[in-house]
């Protein structure tokens, strides 16, 4: 008589259930993966988003020696704001031409867990403008 060759039910069973345990575990780390890779994906486009608006107030040829500013950015549906103060000096009493300003640009948009933003900050050398123009439209008007 020739020995039968083959699994028992048994090891087809404890076979299956391991690999079914093996695959749940792998699809749910591809979940969360793909879930964390998207929020990666909007990070990265806010803080474009926030780089372009830098951007913008760095290529004006001058800034106001204080003031505020904000937006909306329809294309990655947040909103903005920036604040530029004196940096060196710390007062402009004098109304110097030039001077260092720091400026700050803040994109936020409203996340799954709440408010989340993305925030920038430089220092510049600009000239100062003592004029009231309005600043946000002056912003705006960087990149046609």
């Amino acid at each position: 008589m020739t020995p039968e060759r083959g699994f028992t039910l048994i090891e087809v069973v404890v076979a299956i259930t391991i690999l079914g345990i093996s695959s749940t575990a792998l699809f749910g780390l591809f979940g969360t993966s793909a879930n964390n890779l998207r929020k990666i994906e909007d990070l990265h486009r806010y803080q474009l988003a926030a780089e372009e608006v830098m951007n913008r107030v760095l290529l004006l040829p001058s800034l106001p020696g204080s003031g505020r500013a904000g937006g909306r950015l329809d294309q990655v549906d947040a909103n903005w704001t920036l604040l530029v103060e004196p940096w060196i000096p710390s007062s402009l009493a004098a109304r110097p031409a030039t001077a260092i300003v720091r400026v700050e640009v803040e994109v936020f948009w409203e996340g799954r867990s709440g408010r989340r933003r993305v925030w920038l900050e430089t220092v510049r050398s600009a000239g100062i403008s003592y004029d009231n123009a309005d600043f946000g439209r002056s912003i705006d008007n960087v990149f046609p």
